[in-house]
């Protein structure tokens, strides 16, 4: 059985939906911003490709709040309200849209956590 990523055409789609979605915005940025999403763009690639890796516990949810770190909150959402719709568009369900971006919001939410020290 195909994962939910390959199911949704793989990381390459994946890659492409992210880039779009900041072409989009980019017109509407001054040249400090681009560079700021520039960054936020590559850590919410490698994010969303990890958030669907089969990786074993605890290192797949380590992984994921390291890569969570410096993440911007109202672009991440902003991100998964657009690949919901993009995946709507391009011939998913709204059951599978809903569910691939569920999985990512679910990890972030977990990794945005503060960390508390145990007494």
């Amino acid at each position: 059985m195909s994962s939910l990523l390959e199911q949704a055409g793989g990381g390459q789609l994946l890659r492409r939906m992210v880039s779009e979605f900041y072409l989009a915005i980019g017109k509407h940025l001054s040249d400090f911003e681009t560079s700021e999403h520039m960054k936020q763009k590559s850590r919410q690639t490698k994010f969303l490709n990890h958030a669907f890796t089969s990786q074993p516990e605890p290192m797949h949810h380590d992984r994921a709040s390291f890569l969570a770190q410096g993440l911007n909150p109202a672009l991440f959402t902003a991100l998964l309200e657009y690949i919901q719709a993009r995946l709507a568009e391009l011939g998913h369900s709204t059951h599978f849209s809903a569910k691939f971006v569920k999985i990512a919001e679910s990890l972030y939410q977990s990794c945005t956590h503060p960390l508390s020290i145990a007494s």
